[in-house]
């Protein structure tokens, strides 16, 4: 009778881990065939109420849907939130600051990025080697006064030093070139 209840156990833990496995793959490929979706399909900002986007470490990849820096907050913040501060521990018994900001690019250059959001705030970031920019082959170069972006920032000494940079509107051309909407045919 032990036995029996053994391997009914077994069984039980087998199907649980079969079921955890086909819900990740039936996610990634999910992900995968929407090119990780978005709630739109043109550039723009974030409208109160809509979700903020998404960094890249989250499944949703370039297009920003899904957690974000590994968690529930992404690149939007709680509640969609499109400019805040907030302090992270450094991995050195201590503290930093991080800012983070979606908006639009009032100004760019290959060491400073300015950014004003939905609610008329603005600010200006130091771009340098040590930036990630994710806005095609050319980097900082290829984002442009106008493009929807997203900046997250370590703040020092007043200084706030972008540490990624996402050009929404950048990788959203990328995204429509390999992955061009279908066009419907119509059988007459």
């Amino acid at each position: 009778m032990e036995q029996a209840t053994s391997s009914h156990k077994r069984r039980l833990a087998a199907v649980a881990v079969l079921a955890g496995v086909l819900l990740v793959g039936g996610i990634g490929v999910a992900v995968a065939q929407t090119g990780g979706g978005s709630s739109t399909t043109s550039p723009s900002t974030t409208v109160p109420g809509q979700q903020g986007p998404r960094w890249p470490h989250g499944p949703g990849g370039p297009r920003f849907k899904g957690p974000g820096m590994g968690g529930p907050m992404g690149m939007g913040g709680p509640g969609g939130a499109i400019h805040g501060e907030f302090v992270t521990p450094d991995g050195s018994n201590g503290y930093r600051t991080v800012d983070m900001q979606v908006g639009q690019v009032t100004s760019v250059s290959s060491s400073s990025i300015t950014l004003k959001s939905a609610d008329g705030f603005t600010k200006t970031y130091s771009v340098d080697q040590n930036t990630v920019v994710n806005a095609g082959r050319d980097g900082i170069s290829n984002v442009k006064n106008g493009d929807t972006v997203a900046v997250n920032a370590v703040v020092t000494n007043g200084n706030a030093a972008a540490r990624n940079i996402m050009d929404r509107t950048t990788l959203g051309q990328i995204h429509q070139h390999w992955n061009p909407k279908a066009t419907s045919t119509t059988v007459s």
